[in-house]
């Protein structure tokens, strides 16, 4: 009986997680605007793991000059209002590992080991060229 009661717990738990895991990949899909206070940079997170990385505001328009890699949800910690997801982005030169924090649908608290920053959702609209 024990046995039985701890594989529906895990089970339940499993479910759960993967839940979670979808909800945030879904969340995370899109064009993102890197608030930083040099350059005026973006990511794209693709669903199927592809990342692009713009350097610059021209870069994203132009769609040029990119740095392409794959991201991954490696962990989500559970939190005591909020969970963190933590990201690894693999480009060149080397791997980098990220918790996301989600403040609203449209930002996103970006945690590494250099400090912290915020991505905010870009809408395609705000960057249409005439």
């Amino acid at each position: 009986m024990r046995f039985l009661l701890a594989v529906l717990s895990f089970v339940l738990l499993t479910g759960c997680m993967n839940q979670k895991s979808r909800q945030f990949k879904e969340y995370l899909k899109g064009d993102w605007r890197i608030e930083n206070p040099i350059l005026q940079s973006f990511i794209r997170f693709e669903e199927n793991g592809k990342t692009t990385y713009y350097l610059n505001q021209f870069s994203y328009r132009l769609d040029s000059l990119a740095e392409t890699g794959r991201w991954s949800l490696d962990e989500i910690r559970k939190g005591i209002e909020t969970d963190t997801f933590v990201v690894t982005i693999d480009k060149q030169p080397q791997k980098t590992v990220f918790q996301f924090v989600a403040v609203n649908e449209d930002r996103i608290k970006v945690i590494d080991e250099k400090g912290q920053t915020f991505f905010t959702r870009i809408q395609k609209s705000n960057f249409t060229t005439d």
